[in-house]
């Protein structure tokens, strides 16, 4: 028993709980406003991973990867990528929704030719591309033909998002009619958006792990915290950083939704869209920045669990936080975000304490909880049944 009490436990514990809690509020955010299950929201963590890995080599490249007295680029390498990383990821998010998801909540001749012929367009060009360049090399120079390709791989996505914020804005027109989309719908085409992702990153960057240069990782994250490391059981910095990270998102997310014009947005389209319509509120802005909110949100957990991790990852990063964070989700009361906190808190712990006991199944313990759990309040620890309406 001195094993479930030992502090190494509780420091993971608390360590993957705050990691999941940031992931399941994308979830949770989402499903709250438009019903929708995000699946897609683990690749998002994945890119957000690599955006930063992508600004880590880059620094490294530029500093010529001096380790002994790492220069201003290096020291702030991993702050830098994880801006690039928040801002890539909300870019993702806008054009996962408008390219995606807008299509089945309306209709709109422009905006909906623009967003599935990008998507089309954008998954076509991907492949076209690395079928011509799956044989070159590195040291090859790179035919007329690919920089063309890379030009067009680059403005799709520009445009389909320039698209959705003129959309956003209203300079697109109105909606010519609602689209009577059912949630299954929705369903497979997260589903479907999650698969492509994948596909994408594991044709860009490959499926051979990949880590971050240890050149671009502060060392003392490493290190043990005084006074709160005792023998084998050590906080480190790394965990501590995560520690802090989830307080202040937490909190800086509670007063938006809390205090906030678009918090108040937000929690009336959870109540009744269409009444919020009526009252003035542009619905789809709002989801728009639902799905902006939770993408920057994951791709910050998705960096600090990949560095606890120790930095090693690959195009299926984001599959298994993700769906764990899902069972939290569910477990706290989808769609509630304080349920997202204490979901992810009780999975970590459940997880934290597996890894001890039983390391084999350490997944199988959150998940066997969160069933526990719905069996007898299907709607989450902190969740709401929802009143059946006339």
């Amino acid at each position: 028993m001195s094993d479930f009490f030992d502090l190494g436990v509780l420091y993971n514990a608390i360590t993957l709980g705050a990691i999941y809690a940031l992931i399941a509020v994308g979830y949770t955010m989402v499903y709250g406003i438009i019903k929708l299950i995000n699946f897609a929201h683990g690749e998002v963590i994945m890119l957000g991973v690599f955006f930063c890995w992508l600004v880590a080599w880059g620094a490294v490249g530029l500093s010529g990867g001096e380790v002994a007295e790492p220069g201003f680029l290096l020291q702030f390498a991993l702050p830098i990528g994880l801006i690039v990383a928040m801002l890539a990821c909300v870019l993702v998010g806008v054009v996962l929704d408008f390219a995606a998801y807008l299509p089945l909540r309306r209709m709109h001749r422009i905006p909906d030719a623009i967003s599935v012929g990008g998507l089309v367009t954008f998954s076509v060009l991907t492949i076209v591309y690395f079928v011509l360049a799956k044989d070159l090399r590195p040291t090859d120079a790179v035919p007329a033909h690919l920089w063309v390709l890379r030009v067009l791989l680059t403005i799709t996505p520009i445009v389909m998002f320039a698209t959705a914020i003129l959309g956003l804005a209203g300079k697109t027109g109105r909606p010519e009619a609602t689209v009577a989309s059912d949630r299954l719908s929705a369903l497979i085409t997260a589903i479907g958006m999650s698969l492509a992702l994948q596909t994408i990153a594991q044709l860009i960057w490959g499926s051979d792990d990949v880590y971050f240069p240890p050149e671009a990782v502060p060392g003392f994250l490493s290190d043990p915290v005084p006074g709160l490391s005792h023998g084998d059981d050590r906080l480190l910095w790394k965990e501590f950083v995560i520690w802090i990270a989830a307080v202040v998102l937490m909190l800086g997310l509670n007063f938006l939704v809390a205090y906030t014009k678009i918090g108040k947005a937000m929690r009336a389209c959870a109540l009744d869209k269409d009444t919020a319509a009526l009252m003035g509120v542009n619905v789809n802005q709002v989801i728009a920045v639902t799905f902006m909110i939770g993408s920057a949100m994951a791709a910050i957990a998705g960096i600090l669990f990949a560095i606890k991790r120790g930095g090693t990852f690959n195009f299926r990063f984001g599959y298994s936080p993700g769906i764990i964070a899902f069972a939290a989700a569910v477990l706290g009361g989808i769609g509630n975000i304080r349920g997202a906190l204490v979901g992810g808190l009780v999975i970590g712990a459940s997880q934290a304490i597996a890894q001890v006991w039983a390391p084999a199944y350490d997944l199988a313990f959150g998940f066997a909880l969160m069933i526990a759990v719905i069996l007898f309040r299907p709607w989450g620890l902190l969740g709401k049944p929802e009143a059946k309406r006339a």
